[in-house]
C-alpha cells in the first residue's frame, strides 16, 4: 500500500512556532492554525488567562463546541430533508396512481 505523501509545514500558534507534518492541504493546515491562534487570543483576552495550556484547552473546548453545534444542525437538516423526501415520494405515488 502506498503511504500518502506528507509535507512538513511550519506554523505559528499563539507566538510559538511548530513544525507539523500533513498529508492534506498545507494551506488548510495554515488556516486551521490561524483559527486556533485567533480563538486562543480571544479567550486569553476575555478571561484574563495567561497560562498557555489553560488557554489552549479552553480554545479546544470552544472549537469543539462550535463543531458539535454544526454537527447537530446538519443532523436536523438531514432529518428534515429525509422527511420532506418521503413526503414528496408519497405525493408522487398518489399522483401516479
Amino acid at each position: 500500500m502506498v503511504e500518502p505523501r506528507s509535507e512538513v509545514v511550519k506554523v505559528k500558534i499563539y507566538d510559538r512556532e511548530y513544525t507539523l507534518r500533513t498529508s492534506g492541504d498545507p494551506e488548510q493546515l495554515h488556516r486551521l492554525c490561524l483559527l486556533l491562534d485567533r480563538r486562543m487570543r480571544e479567550i486569553a483576552e476575555s478571561t484574563g488567562a495567561v497560562d498557555t495550556l489553560k488557554v489552549a484547552i479552553l480554545a479546544a473546548l470552544s472549537l469543539a463546541d462550535d463543531a458539535q453545534r454544526v454537527a447537530d444542525e446538519i443532523q436536523k437538516l438531514d432529518e428534515s430533508l429525509s422527511r420532506r423526501s418521503l413526503e414528496c415520494v408519497s405525493l408522487l405515488d398518489r399522483f401516479l396512481q
